[in-house]
């Protein structure tokens, strides 16, 4: 009798295992699939194309350094090294679409998801940064 009850407890601690094992997902890259993420990389076409329309606000996210040596038309610069930028972002319109970039979409795409987890609307990242847009045979101005 005794090891009849102990082969059910164990069988029971089994079972209670693998649901545990069932509720989690099975892989690390199952679980990074079944997150949302709202923002999306763009190219260079897709890009300029929005980049049209002047409701939309460009951020560059680079250095102030890197900005005054060329930067988009238009752009508005907010270093995501910068100490106030969760802070400035905070403070941003988030029903607005903003196109996002820095050198060559790295930074850009932390600031993202940055911009993702405070429920921005739309926030869009461009796939190889302004390298991308001046190698595609745009000119970057220069100052502030």
């Amino acid at each position: 009798m005794k090891r009849l009850l102990h082969f059910i407890a164990a069988s029971l601690a089994s079972l209670s295992l693998s649901a545990t094992a069932a509720d989690k997902p099975a892989t690390k890259a199952t679980a990074e699939a079944s997150a949302t993420q709202r923002f999306r990389n763009i190219d260079v076409a897709e890009w300029e194309k929005l980049r049209k329309d002047a409701s939309v606000v460009v951020l560059d996210v680079r250095t102030a350094e890197e900005f005054a040596d060329g930067h988009m038309p238009g752009a508005i610069n907010l270093d995501i090294r910068g100490g106030k930028f969760a802070e400035t972002l905070a403070g941003l319109d988030k029903s607005k679409t903003y196109l996002v970039h820095c050198a060559v979409g790295g930074r850009s795409a932390k600031a993202c998801g940055q911009m993702d987890g405070m429920k921005f609307d739309k926030v869009l990242n461009l796939s190889g940064g302004i390298t991308a847009w001046e190698a595609a045979g745009h000119k970057a101005v220069k100052g502030r």
